[in-house]
Protein backbone atom coordinates (compact mmCIF):
# COMPACT_ATOMS: atom_id res chain seq x y z
CA UNK A 1 0.00 0.00 0.00
CA UNK A 2 1.50 3.27 -0.87
CA UNK A 3 0.95 6.22 1.41
CA UNK A 4 0.20 9.64 0.99
CA UNK A 5 1.87 12.61 3.12
CA UNK A 6 -1.38 14.77 2.83
CA UNK A 7 0.52 18.08 4.47
CA UNK A 8 3.33 17.73 1.59
CA UNK A 9 0.30 17.39 -0.89
CA UNK A 10 -1.17 20.55 0.93
CA UNK A 11 2.45 22.34 0.65
CA UNK A 12 2.36 21.67 -3.05
CA UNK A 13 -0.59 22.48 -3.69
CA UNK A 14 0.03 26.25 -2.16
CA UNK A 15 3.34 26.29 -4.07
CA UNK A 16 1.55 25.47 -7.54
CA UNK A 17 -1.05 28.40 -6.39
CA UNK A 18 1.75 30.84 -5.47
CA UNK A 19 3.40 29.83 -8.97
CA UNK A 20 0.09 29.67 -10.99
CA UNK A 21 -0.37 33.65 -9.42
CA UNK A 22 3.11 35.34 -10.01
CA UNK A 23 2.12 33.69 -13.58
CA UNK A 24 -0.83 35.60 -13.66
CA UNK A 25 0.97 38.53 -11.76
CA UNK A 26 4.20 38.61 -15.06
CA UNK A 27 1.29 38.28 -18.09
CA UNK A 28 -0.51 40.92 -16.58
CA UNK A 29 2.18 43.11 -15.56
CA UNK A 30 3.97 42.60 -19.52
CA UNK A 31 0.83 43.59 -20.80
CA UNK A 32 0.31 46.75 -18.70
CA UNK A 33 3.94 47.46 -20.21
CA UNK A 34 3.06 47.10 -23.82
CA UNK A 35 0.30 49.20 -23.87
CA UNK A 36 2.07 51.68 -21.86
CA UNK A 37 5.28 51.54 -24.07
CA UNK A 38 2.41 51.43 -26.92
CA UNK A 39 0.15 54.34 -25.60
CA UNK A 40 4.01 56.37 -25.28
CA UNK A 41 4.92 55.42 -28.78
CA UNK A 42 2.26 56.05 -30.25
CA UNK A 43 2.27 59.86 -28.49
CA UNK A 44 5.36 60.67 -29.17
CA UNK A 45 5.93 58.58 -32.35
CA UNK A 46 6.13 62.45 -34.70
CA UNK A 47 8.23 64.43 -32.24
CA UNK A 48 10.61 61.73 -31.78
CA UNK A 49 10.70 61.09 -35.29
CA UNK A 50 11.44 64.87 -36.13
CA UNK A 51 13.69 64.17 -33.39
CA UNK A 52 15.69 61.77 -34.89
CA UNK A 53 15.52 62.38 -38.41
CA UNK A 54 17.63 65.85 -37.41
CA UNK A 55 20.00 63.95 -35.37
CA UNK A 56 20.75 61.46 -38.47
CA UNK A 57 21.08 64.70 -40.79
CA UNK A 58 23.34 66.40 -38.36
CA UNK A 59 24.55 64.53 -35.60
CA UNK A 60 26.48 67.49 -34.12
CA UNK A 61 22.93 69.42 -33.02
CA UNK A 62 22.61 66.68 -30.04
CA UNK A 63 25.02 68.55 -28.27
CA UNK A 64 23.28 71.65 -28.42
CA UNK A 65 20.82 70.38 -25.98
CA UNK A 66 23.60 70.56 -23.29
CA UNK A 67 24.68 73.80 -23.83
CA UNK A 68 23.42 76.78 -21.32
CA UNK A 69 20.71 77.37 -23.88
CA UNK A 70 21.32 81.39 -23.07
CA UNK A 71 24.14 80.98 -25.47
CA UNK A 72 21.74 79.48 -28.37
CA UNK A 73 19.07 81.88 -29.49
CA UNK A 74 20.16 84.55 -31.38
CA UNK A 75 19.46 88.30 -29.91
CA UNK A 76 20.33 91.78 -29.98
CA UNK A 77 20.89 94.34 -27.32
CA UNK A 78 19.22 92.03 -24.92
CA UNK A 79 16.06 91.06 -26.98
CA UNK A 80 15.15 88.20 -28.95
CA UNK A 81 12.46 89.52 -31.76
CA UNK A 82 10.11 87.16 -33.60
CA UNK A 83 7.65 87.82 -36.80
CA UNK A 84 4.94 86.32 -36.21
CA UNK A 85 2.70 86.06 -39.86
CA UNK A 86 -1.00 84.20 -39.87
CA UNK A 87 -2.08 83.56 -43.59
CA UNK A 88 -5.28 83.72 -45.24
CA UNK A 89 -5.31 80.29 -46.43
CA UNK A 90 -8.55 78.72 -47.48
CA UNK A 91 -8.69 75.25 -46.62
CA UNK A 92 -10.07 74.21 -49.76
CA UNK A 93 -6.61 75.96 -52.10
CA UNK A 94 -3.57 73.60 -51.51
CA UNK A 95 0.12 75.05 -50.97
CA UNK A 96 1.08 73.42 -54.38
CA UNK A 97 0.34 72.72 -57.19
CA UNK A 98 1.40 71.24 -60.37
CA UNK A 99 2.30 73.72 -63.21
CA UNK A 100 3.64 73.54 -66.62
CA UNK A 101 5.34 70.39 -67.41
CA UNK A 102 4.90 69.31 -64.27
CA UNK A 103 6.78 71.69 -62.28
CA UNK A 104 5.74 72.29 -58.76
CA UNK A 105 4.34 75.66 -58.47
CA UNK A 106 3.42 77.14 -54.83
CA UNK A 107 0.38 79.61 -54.55
CA UNK A 108 1.11 82.60 -52.61
CA UNK A 109 -1.02 83.47 -49.98
CA UNK A 110 -1.18 86.70 -48.08
CA UNK A 111 -0.09 87.86 -44.64
CA UNK A 112 -3.52 88.38 -42.40
CA UNK A 113 -2.09 89.09 -39.39
CA UNK A 114 1.66 90.58 -38.84
CA UNK A 115 3.21 91.06 -35.29
CA UNK A 116 6.30 91.22 -33.52
CA UNK A 117 7.04 89.80 -30.91
CA UNK A 118 10.07 91.05 -28.85
CA UNK A 119 11.22 89.35 -25.60
CA UNK A 120 13.51 90.69 -23.62
CA UNK A 121 15.89 87.90 -22.03
CA UNK A 122 16.11 89.53 -19.16
CA UNK A 123 13.13 90.09 -17.56
CA UNK A 124 11.03 87.11 -19.76
CA UNK A 125 8.87 90.21 -20.53
CA UNK A 126 7.19 90.28 -24.21
CA UNK A 127 6.29 93.60 -26.67
CA UNK A 128 4.00 93.29 -29.33
CA UNK A 129 3.89 95.29 -32.33
CA UNK A 130 0.93 94.70 -34.39
CA UNK A 131 1.65 96.13 -38.22
CA UNK A 132 -1.73 96.25 -40.45
CA UNK A 133 -1.54 94.45 -43.48
CA UNK A 134 -2.47 97.60 -45.86
CA UNK A 135 0.74 99.21 -44.80
CA UNK A 136 2.40 100.62 -48.21
CA UNK A 137 5.91 99.41 -48.54
CA UNK A 138 9.27 99.10 -50.35
CA UNK A 139 9.76 95.40 -51.24
CA UNK A 140 13.18 94.49 -52.44
CA UNK A 141 14.11 92.49 -55.81
CA UNK A 142 15.78 89.80 -56.65
CA UNK A 143 17.70 88.07 -59.54
CA UNK A 144 15.29 89.25 -62.28
CA UNK A 145 12.76 89.91 -60.25
CA UNK A 146 12.64 93.85 -59.83
CA UNK A 147 11.99 96.16 -57.18
CA UNK A 148 8.24 96.95 -56.42
CA UNK A 149 5.86 98.70 -53.56
CA UNK A 150 3.03 96.90 -52.36
CA UNK A 151 0.42 96.26 -49.41
CA UNK A 152 2.96 94.25 -46.48
CA UNK A 153 0.84 91.52 -46.60
CA UNK A 154 2.25 90.52 -50.01
CA UNK A 155 5.65 90.18 -49.58
CA UNK A 156 5.12 86.62 -47.89
CA UNK A 157 3.02 85.87 -50.55
CA UNK A 158 5.61 87.26 -53.58
CA UNK A 159 8.62 84.83 -51.40
CA UNK A 160 6.56 81.74 -51.34
CA UNK A 161 5.55 82.09 -54.98
CA UNK A 162 9.04 83.32 -56.68
CA UNK A 163 10.86 82.10 -54.66
CA UNK A 164 13.84 84.54 -53.38
CA UNK A 165 16.53 83.21 -51.57
CA UNK A 166 14.90 82.08 -48.01
CA UNK A 167 11.47 82.03 -49.59
CA UNK A 168 8.71 84.17 -48.47
CA UNK A 169 9.36 84.04 -44.43
CA UNK A 170 12.91 85.65 -45.73
CA UNK A 171 11.43 88.11 -47.87
CA UNK A 172 8.65 89.30 -45.30
CA UNK A 173 11.50 89.23 -42.67
CA UNK A 174 13.41 91.66 -44.68
CA UNK A 175 10.72 93.99 -45.74
CA UNK A 176 9.31 94.29 -41.96
CA UNK A 177 12.42 94.49 -40.83
CA UNK A 178 13.82 97.64 -42.70
CA UNK A 179 10.79 99.22 -42.56
CA UNK A 180 10.63 99.35 -38.25
CA UNK A 181 13.80 99.10 -37.80
CA UNK A 182 14.44 95.81 -35.74
CA UNK A 183 16.33 92.83 -36.37
CA UNK A 184 14.38 89.54 -36.71
CA UNK A 185 15.80 86.63 -35.86
CA UNK A 186 12.93 84.08 -35.99
CA UNK A 187 9.51 83.88 -38.34
CA UNK A 188 7.06 81.12 -37.47
CA UNK A 189 4.44 81.60 -40.28
CA UNK A 190 0.64 79.89 -38.99
CA UNK A 191 -2.54 79.58 -41.35
CA UNK A 192 -5.80 79.68 -40.20
CA UNK A 193 -6.61 75.61 -40.20
CA UNK A 194 -3.78 75.16 -38.02
CA UNK A 195 -4.35 77.72 -35.86
CA UNK A 196 -8.10 76.11 -34.89
CA UNK A 197 -6.64 72.64 -34.72
CA UNK A 198 -3.85 73.63 -32.22
CA UNK A 199 -6.79 75.73 -30.01
CA UNK A 200 -8.81 72.58 -30.23
CA UNK A 201 -6.36 70.46 -28.82
CA UNK A 202 -5.20 72.50 -26.44
CA UNK A 203 -9.04 72.47 -24.99
CA UNK A 204 -9.71 75.76 -26.07
CA UNK A 205 -8.36 79.53 -24.53
CA UNK A 206 -9.90 81.38 -22.10
CA UNK A 207 -9.90 85.14 -23.10
CA UNK A 208 -11.13 88.38 -21.56
CA UNK A 209 -13.70 90.28 -24.08
CA UNK A 210 -13.25 93.86 -23.37
CA UNK A 211 -16.69 95.02 -24.66
CA UNK A 212 -19.86 93.08 -26.24
CA UNK A 213 -19.82 93.80 -30.71
CA UNK A 214 -21.18 92.07 -33.31
CA UNK A 215 -19.60 91.51 -36.62
CA UNK A 216 -22.48 91.07 -39.54
CA UNK A 217 -19.80 90.81 -42.50
CA UNK A 218 -17.29 88.14 -40.90
CA UNK A 219 -15.73 85.93 -44.46
CA UNK A 220 -18.00 83.01 -44.36
CA UNK A 221 -15.00 79.97 -44.91
CA UNK A 222 -15.97 78.34 -48.53
CA UNK A 223 -17.92 81.38 -49.50
CA UNK A 224 -15.50 83.50 -49.95
CA UNK A 225 -16.51 83.74 -54.40
CA UNK A 226 -19.80 82.78 -54.30
CA UNK A 227 -22.09 84.11 -56.14
CA UNK A 228 -24.77 86.02 -54.22
CA UNK A 229 -28.98 86.04 -55.44
CA UNK A 230 -29.79 89.87 -56.33
CA UNK A 231 -25.87 90.83 -57.46
CA UNK A 232 -25.28 91.68 -53.86
CA UNK A 233 -22.51 90.00 -51.84
CA UNK A 234 -24.37 89.23 -48.70
CA UNK A 235 -23.92 85.47 -48.70
CA UNK A 236 -19.83 85.31 -48.39
CA UNK A 237 -20.61 87.39 -45.02
CA UNK A 238 -22.11 85.71 -41.82
CA UNK A 239 -23.29 87.30 -37.85
CA UNK A 240 -21.15 86.91 -35.66
CA UNK A 241 -21.25 88.37 -31.55
CA UNK A 242 -19.75 88.36 -28.53
CA UNK A 243 -20.21 89.15 -25.26
CA UNK A 244 -17.90 91.37 -22.86
CA UNK A 245 -16.24 89.39 -20.14
CA UNK A 246 -14.40 86.17 -19.93
CA UNK A 247 -14.95 83.71 -22.94
CA UNK A 248 -13.87 80.22 -23.41
CA UNK A 249 -13.41 79.88 -27.11
CA UNK A 250 -13.25 76.75 -29.29
CA UNK A 251 -10.58 77.46 -32.50
CA UNK A 252 -13.24 78.54 -35.08
CA UNK A 253 -14.28 81.28 -31.98
CA UNK A 254 -11.14 82.14 -30.98
CA UNK A 255 -10.48 82.74 -35.31
CA UNK A 256 -13.16 84.76 -35.43
CA UNK A 257 -12.40 86.82 -32.33
CA UNK A 258 -9.00 87.41 -33.68
CA UNK A 259 -10.16 88.20 -37.61
CA UNK A 260 -13.02 90.26 -37.07
CA UNK A 261 -12.61 93.47 -39.04
CA UNK A 262 -15.96 95.05 -39.25
CA UNK A 263 -16.98 94.77 -35.70
CA UNK A 264 -19.49 97.33 -33.98
CA UNK A 265 -19.06 99.05 -30.78
CA UNK A 266 -15.49 100.53 -31.63
CA UNK A 267 -14.31 96.94 -32.84
CA UNK A 268 -14.01 97.37 -36.68
CA UNK A 269 -10.96 99.17 -36.25
CA UNK A 270 -7.34 97.84 -37.39
CA UNK A 271 -6.05 99.10 -33.51
CA UNK A 272 -8.98 96.96 -31.79
CA UNK A 273 -8.11 94.21 -34.62
CA UNK A 274 -4.89 94.04 -33.59
CA UNK A 275 -5.52 94.23 -29.95
CA UNK A 276 -7.78 91.21 -29.88
CA UNK A 277 -4.90 89.51 -31.77
CA UNK A 278 -2.35 89.99 -29.41
CA UNK A 279 -4.84 88.74 -26.90
CA UNK A 280 -5.43 85.30 -28.75
CA UNK A 281 -1.56 84.72 -29.40
CA UNK A 282 -0.61 84.91 -24.95
CA UNK A 283 -3.48 83.18 -24.00
CA UNK A 284 -2.46 80.61 -27.06
CA UNK A 285 1.26 80.69 -25.51
CA UNK A 286 -0.19 80.63 -21.70
CA UNK A 287 -2.09 77.13 -22.26
CA UNK A 288 0.56 75.84 -24.31
CA UNK A 289 3.17 76.60 -22.09
CA UNK A 290 1.07 75.61 -19.01
CA UNK A 291 2.65 72.32 -16.79
CA UNK A 292 -0.84 70.40 -18.02
CA UNK A 293 -0.30 70.51 -21.51
CA UNK A 294 3.24 70.31 -21.56
CA UNK A 295 3.37 66.58 -19.41
CA UNK A 296 0.62 65.54 -21.48
CA UNK A 297 2.02 63.44 -24.18
CA UNK A 298 -1.13 62.85 -26.55
CA UNK A 299 -1.66 66.40 -26.53
CA UNK A 300 2.51 67.26 -27.44
CA UNK A 301 1.86 64.45 -29.96
CA UNK A 302 -1.38 66.59 -31.40
CA UNK A 303 -0.25 69.43 -31.58
CA UNK A 304 2.93 68.32 -33.76
CA UNK A 305 0.27 66.16 -36.29
CA UNK A 306 -2.03 69.54 -36.05
CA UNK A 307 0.66 71.84 -37.10
CA UNK A 308 2.25 69.73 -39.79
CA UNK A 309 2.33 72.10 -43.34
CA UNK A 310 -0.06 74.92 -41.57
CA UNK A 311 3.27 76.06 -39.98
CA UNK A 312 6.68 76.95 -41.07
CA UNK A 313 9.53 78.82 -39.05
CA UNK A 314 13.41 79.35 -39.33
CA UNK A 315 13.98 78.42 -36.28
CA UNK A 316 17.76 76.50 -36.12
CA UNK A 317 16.81 72.98 -35.15
CA UNK A 318 19.13 73.22 -32.28
CA UNK A 319 17.73 76.05 -30.45
CA UNK A 320 14.49 74.28 -30.04
CA UNK A 321 15.53 73.20 -26.59
CA UNK A 322 16.50 77.01 -25.89
CA UNK A 323 13.08 78.34 -27.52
CA UNK A 324 10.89 75.97 -25.37
CA UNK A 325 12.74 77.40 -22.16
CA UNK A 326 12.06 80.74 -23.31
CA UNK A 327 8.23 80.22 -23.83
CA UNK A 328 7.47 78.51 -20.68
CA UNK A 329 9.52 81.63 -18.56
CA UNK A 330 7.58 84.28 -20.67
CA UNK A 331 5.82 87.16 -18.34
CA UNK A 332 2.42 86.87 -20.77
CA UNK A 333 0.58 88.50 -17.94
CA UNK A 334 2.71 91.71 -18.28
CA UNK A 335 2.91 92.61 -22.22
CA UNK A 336 3.15 95.92 -23.68
CA UNK A 337 1.32 96.66 -26.90
CA UNK A 338 1.60 98.98 -30.04
CA UNK A 339 -0.32 99.48 -33.30
CA UNK A 340 0.97 101.14 -36.55
CA UNK A 341 -2.08 101.82 -37.53
CA UNK A 342 -3.23 105.65 -38.01
CA UNK A 343 -4.69 105.71 -33.75
CA UNK A 344 -0.82 105.88 -33.29
CA UNK A 345 -0.94 109.08 -34.76
CA UNK A 346 2.34 108.53 -37.15
CA UNK A 347 0.14 106.61 -39.39
CA UNK A 348 -2.35 107.81 -41.90
CA UNK A 349 -4.51 106.22 -44.11
CA UNK A 350 -2.92 107.17 -47.55
CA UNK A 351 -5.14 108.89 -51.09
CA UNK A 352 -6.83 106.16 -52.71
CA UNK A 353 -5.92 108.22 -55.81
CA UNK A 354 -2.26 108.17 -55.15
CA UNK A 355 -2.36 104.15 -54.59
CA UNK A 356 -4.46 102.65 -58.00
CA UNK A 357 -7.80 103.22 -55.56
CA UNK A 358 -6.96 100.52 -52.70
CA UNK A 359 -6.95 101.28 -49.15
CA UNK A 360 -3.77 101.83 -47.70
CA UNK A 361 -2.04 102.77 -44.03
CA UNK A 362 1.24 105.49 -44.80
CA UNK A 363 3.90 106.91 -42.59
CA UNK A 364 2.18 110.36 -41.79
CA UNK A 365 6.02 111.85 -41.85
CA UNK A 366 8.57 109.64 -42.37
CA UNK A 367 9.62 105.93 -41.88
CA UNK A 368 12.32 107.56 -39.88
CA UNK A 369 9.84 108.41 -37.53
CA UNK A 370 7.81 105.47 -36.97
CA UNK A 371 11.57 103.64 -36.43
CA UNK A 372 12.21 105.95 -34.13
CA UNK A 373 9.05 105.44 -32.04
CA UNK A 374 9.41 101.91 -32.29
CA UNK A 375 13.00 101.71 -30.72
CA UNK A 376 11.36 104.31 -27.92
CA UNK A 377 8.45 101.98 -27.05
CA UNK A 378 10.75 99.05 -26.79
CA UNK A 379 12.81 100.79 -24.63
CA UNK A 380 10.46 101.88 -22.43
CA UNK A 381 9.05 98.36 -22.14
CA UNK A 382 12.27 96.91 -21.09
CA UNK A 383 14.13 99.79 -18.75
CA UNK A 384 17.02 99.17 -17.80
CA UNK A 385 18.54 98.76 -14.12
CA UNK A 386 20.48 100.89 -12.38
CA UNK A 387 23.38 99.25 -12.62
CA UNK A 388 22.98 99.61 -16.22
CA UNK A 389 22.18 103.05 -16.56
Amino acid sequence: MKYVDLGNLKGNALINKKKKKKKIFLIVSGILAVAIIGIFSYAFYWPLSTLIGEFLKNPGIALSFFKDPAEELKSTGGKTNFLILGIDKRSNVPYTYSGPAGKQEHNGFLSDTIILASVDLNTKKVSFVSIPRDTWVSIPGWGSFPASEGKINSAYSLGDTYSPPGGGLNLAKKVVSKHIGVTIHYTLRIDFEGFVKSVDTLDGLDINVEKTFDDFRYPTPGKESANCFGGNFNCRYEHVHFDKGKNHMDGEIALQYARSRTGTNGEGSDFARAARQQKVIQAFIKKATSLESILNPLKVNSLFKDLGETIETDFDFASVGSLLNLAKGLQISSTQTFVLDPSSEIMVIGDPNSYGGAYVIVPKNSWEEIRSKIKEFLAKASPKKENEK
